[in-house]
């Protein structure tokens, strides 16, 4: 079978064989769950994907038939930490911990409000690229029409967004990563996961979040809309209901989304290491069924009942 990688440019192709698979996330879908890479595509195609498209996106490509392709998003996503099994102990030193690889306007908010919270620990929050402050006021007044109240959450001078901030990020090697960062993720309250293009409409699931599993760690997602629900329905992780309260992932747009989760956890900022451990411990049995269910590979059972 013929795999197509970003850009995806042999779509263009009139002459596209019948089955192919499409590897990563496609470049995000729209509001609509439309995707300009899929709506390049003409004629009755069989498509394997890394991921489960919803079925709005199934509804608007009636010419498409897709395929979860389970054992692809493992080898390539899931399976990355399945031979790292021994993490620091938990040291609490420190709020919140986020790496944030690849430049995508989602990370540039992520980092941005981050900073503006005062939770940007250089210590322990990465930033691998540079941009401009005026771009994320642009990017902002892109997603939002009340700029002048969203503008307070962000920081958006050039005196940080132009900065870099890197552990030694090793892009796709995650066996690296893990080491170098096991104690930031082990001395840190909790993990935001930076997932891949958290501006999409469609829940793409990546390894980030497995960073945090398998160091036994809290974590909340920066990601599209609904993909706490969807990693809790479709892979079975059960989410930290006891600590957190989920309502962000339920809003569709992004800003109002960010700000939303940050407003959530703003309450547990100011509370000691000692606290922090003590409201840790009330998950104590989720954090450690997630670390089961991942090391004994039952997410993939999970998965396969909803594979196509």
């Amino acid at each position: 079978m013929l795999n197509f990688f970003p850009p995806y440019t042999e779509l263009n192709d009139a002459n596209l064989p019948d089955t192919f698979r499409l590897m990563d996330h496609l470049g995000g879908f729209d509001a609509n769950y439309k995707n300009i890479h899929l709506s390049k595509i003409k004629g009755n195609k069989t498509i394997s994907l890394q991921f489960n498209p919803p079925t709005k996106v199934r509804q608007n490509y009636p010419n498409l038939n897709f395929i979860f392709d389970v054992d692809l998003e493992d080898k390539s996503l899931l399976n990355s930490f399945q031979s790292y099994n021994i993490h620091p102990e938990l040291d609490y030193k420190n709020f919140v911990c986020s790496f944030n690889g690849s430049d995508h306007v989602g990370r540039r908010f992520l980092t941005s409000v981050l900073n503006k919270f005062a939770y940007f620990n250089k210590n322990y929050c990465s930033k691998n690229f540079k941009h401009t402050g005026n771009e994320i006021s642009d990017s902002i007044s892109n997603n939002v029409s009340n700029t002048e109240f969203y503008f307070k959450f962000f920081d958006c001078t050039d005196e940080f967004n132009q900065q870099v901030y890197s552990f030694g990020h090793v892009r796709f090697d995650h066996s690296t990563n893990i080491c170098n960062l096991e104690n930031k993720l082990t001395q840190s309250f909790l993990h935001i996961v930076s997932e891949t293009l958290a501006t999409s409409h469609c829940p793409f699931v990546t390894e980030k979040f497995l960073y945090s599993i398998v160091t036994r760690g809290l974590f909340l997602a920066y990601a599209q809309p609904g993909w706490h629900a969807y990693i809790e329905k479709y892979y079975g992780f059960k989410l930290y209901t006891r600590l957190f309260n989920y309502h962000f992932d339920s809003i569709v747009n992004p800003i109002e989304r960010l700000v939303e989760l940050m407003t959530m956890i703003s309450k547990f900022s100011k509370l000691t290491p000692h606290e922090w451990h003590d409201l840790y411990l009330l998950e104590s049995d989720a954090i450690e069924y997630n670390y089961n269910h991942y090391f004994s590979k039952s997410y993939l059972e999970c998965i396969k009942t909803y594979e196509n």
